[in-house]
């Protein structure tokens, strides 16, 4: 299980600030001196990421005392918080190339030990100690405990969600406290400004260094704000770390917990796909932007890429970040895995690889993938938009599955003509292969990690939900509809391909698999079908998405669109007494007619006697109106996870965070036996999400 620290030692020079130290005694470490407090020394704080059973990787940005010039920092890591039992010391020389960060590659560490970490500069240290712990030893089959967290948009509400974290874990005997945090993605958002009126202005962020030209409304993006911008450069995508991690609550959890991070869509830009950006109808390729949010997310983010250990024997393909030279260019052809195969796109793919597994003693391989860089183009273009409806689209299941599927579809008999109500177009992928959501090299090292593994428990850390969320509108009386999904930009937009490896699972024999999901800004649960849409589905694995930290909510979305005596608002919510009835997540688990007789009636109990399991097949659970993180505790007889919902986010959090709205538990059994996996009947703490009790 060491790691390979000379091939990691030539590989890290490729980029500045990156350093790699083992964990060495005897040594003489510096002498001790009297340290001062000063954050705008470190101004980001610290943190540690990717835990290994003999080393971590510890980050920090340190400030200059002159804007062009260098700093000298030391690195120190001890086995208690007054570093009196130093167990590393090293000398760091930071400087611009890097932004001033550091990534410090520590090995030779004991398995299964807490650390504490600090790094000090012309005699100042940051107020926070950082505190991190290494993964347990392969033998050792203890328990695994972590949080899963998404979507932290720093404009529009406060981070007390990770201050609730931080607190509960203080408040939590040690031997039951969080190994790591698992970020699913959107630790930054790339657009600035685009925030809605009544922010509180010290959540807004300073302009940036260069920035693309300010929105100026035309009608095409009517929930747009009027000068919104989002980063072109480096100094951009630079900046927008730097202002995210200046707030305390996000500096105290990535200073108590090891972080392990793959990124979603907003690290690059909105519903981005390989090198391509999507603001404007069906975007334009944007090479430069996506290297430059590449070498910004590995300068702060602390990830152990090169060189790292994979679980159970199988390959790492994770690669440090390597500068390249690109132009913004026009997209050429595509391969058979539908990657796109002009030589700026590939160069600026080719920079960073971040998909990678990590282990933790027999009980748990965690496989982190990549679901942006590799994707195919999205099936919802700008004619097939028209094809459903144009401003006011839905996403009809029938459509995008024959898109998805492109020449597989009906058996190798694509439709050549594509038809929805008294519109119709060309089939304009009858001729391609299916999409494809990890691409194929990627999705080749999914399968052989899950195969090779050897745990008790995998979990995928899956950066957008694979659990189906549909409106079966075919049900709504009257109206002439076909049901549809709640989104495509997720694993609906995919479905072929989760099919086939929900098929792979079951076919190799693959049980306990559980996904980790986030970017939808809901609290979901529920279970992975190789065909949903089978009479019978057969269920094989399990997946539990968290809500946002702070972005805004998926009921909260859906109750601001349907205002103004919307047809559909009964569907999303009514009134009741002096309240608004969630009745959101009704409508979508239990279906159309569930959600209408329950806001006529205001009864659950009538509603649940309308209730399809066909709405949402899979689908157990939604609580759309949250905000708040996962947390999961995997032992041999069962994976626990428990949703937890802060609710609102717009007012600044206490020392403890926002108060806890509704804890929601689940209990997934081992299914070893060849039995479907359940997530069980859920049970609250605090009011439970309508119609749930």
């Amino acid at each position: 299980m060491k790691l390979n620290r000379r091939a990691f030692l030539k590989s890290f020079t490729a980029i500045a600030g990156c350093f790699a130290f083992s964990a060495a005694l005897p040594f003489s470490p510096a002498r001790a001196e009297a340290l001062k407090v000063n954050p705008a020394r470190f101004p980001q704080g610290l943190a540690s990421g990717d835990p290994q059973p003999d080393a971590i990787m510890l980050w920090v940005r340190a400030t200059p005392d002159m804007p062009a010039g260098d700093i000298s920092v030391t690195c120190q890591m001890a086995l208690d918080d007054t570093f009196r039992s130093l167990v590393m010391e090293r000398k760091l020389t930071l400087d611009a190339t890097s932004d001033f960060t550091a990534r410090v590659l520590v090995d030779g560490l004991m398995p299964d030990s807490r650390y504490f970490y600090r790094f000090i500069a012309n005699g100042e240290v940051s107020p926070h100690t950082g505190r991190t712990r290494t993964a347990p030893a392969p033998d050792s089959e203890r328990a695994i405990r972590y949080a899963f967290t998404s979507c932290q948009n720093f404009e529009r509400g406060y981070y007390g969600a990770w201050a609730r974290l931080v607190a509960d874990d203080v408040n939590t005997p040690e031997d039951e406290q969080l190994d790591f945090v698992l970020h699913l993605g959107d630790f930054i958002y790339e657009v600035i400004g685009d925030v809605p009126e009544g922010v509180d202005a010290s959540r807004k962020i300073p302009p940036f260094p260069d920035g693309s030209a300010p929105w100026v409304p035309d009608g095409t993006k009517p929930w747009w704000q009027p000068g919104a911008t989002w980063a072109v450069t480096l100094d951009d995508y630079r900046h927008l770390y730097k202002a995210y991690l200046s707030d305390p609550d996000l500096q105290a959890a990535r200073a108590r917990f090891p972080f392990i991070c793959t990124w979603d869509d907003h690290e690059f830009t909105n519903d981005c796909w390989q090198t391509h950006d999507t603001y404007f109808g069906d975007g334009q390729p944007a090479q430069k932007r996506k290297l430059a949010a590449n070498q910004a997310w590995f300068e702060f983010i602390p990830a152990i890429l090169s060189d790292a250990q994979s679980s159970g024997g199988s390959t790492n393909l994770a690669r440090d970040f390597r500068p390249a030279l690109v132009n913004n260019s026009a997209y050429s052809d595509y391969d058979d895995g539908l990657l796109n195969t002009n030589k700026d796109s590939l160069a600026a793919l080719a920079s960073m690889t971040i998909y990678r597994s990590l282990s933790f003693g027999k009980m748990l391989d965690l496989v982190v993938t990549d679901l942006r860089s590799y994707r195919s183009p999205p099936v919802v273009t700008e004619p097939v938009k028209e094809l459903l409806g144009g401003a006011s689209r839905i996403n009809v299941i029938r459509v995008i599955r024959e898109l998805d599927a492109g020449r597989t579809a009906n058996n190798g008999e694509p439709n050549q003509i594509l038809t929805f109500q008294d519109r119709e177009i060309e089939n304009p992928r009858r001729d391609a292969p299916m999409g494809t959501c990890m691409g194929t090299t990627q999705k080749q090292w999914f399968k052989d990690t899950l195969k090779a593994s050897n745990a008790k428990w995998r979990v995928w850390a899956n950066s957008i939900p694979a659990v189906s969320m549909r409106l079966n509108l075919s049900q709504v009386p009257s109206v002439d509809l076909e049901d549809s999904y709640l989104g495509v930009d997720a694993w609906q937009g995919f479905p072929g391909e989760l099919s086939e490896l929900m098929s792979f699972v079951k076919q190799e024999g693959i049980t306990n698999l559980v996904s980790c999901s986030g970017d939808y800004h809901t609290h979901a649960a529920g279970r992975l079908a190789i065909d949903p849409d089978a009479e019978e589905p057969e269920f094989v694995a399990v997946d539990f998405a968290t809500t946002s930290i702070s972005s805004g909510n998926l009921f909260t979305g859906a109750e601001a669109s349907t205002r103004e005596s919307s047809p559909f608002r009964p569907f999303v919510t009514y009134q009741s007494g002096d309240r608004l009835v969630e009745n959101f997540n009704n409508t979508v688990v239990n279906g159309v007619r569930a959600g209408l007789v329950a806001s006529y009636t205001g009864s659950a109990w009538l509603a649940g006697l309308f209730a399809t399991r066909k709405a949402s097949p899979g689908l157990d659970y939604l609580d759309s109106n949250a905000h708040g993180f996962g947390l999961a505790t995997i032992t041999a007889e069962q994976t626990k996870v428990t949703l937890v919902n802060v609710g609102a986010i717009a007012t600044k959090p206490g020392p403890d965070g926002q108060p806890i709205l509704r804890r929601t538990t689940f209990h997934v059994l081992n299914w070893e036996n060849g039995s479907a996996p359940s997530i069980g009947t859920p049970t609250f703490e605090g009011v439970p999400a309508f119609p749930f009790s």
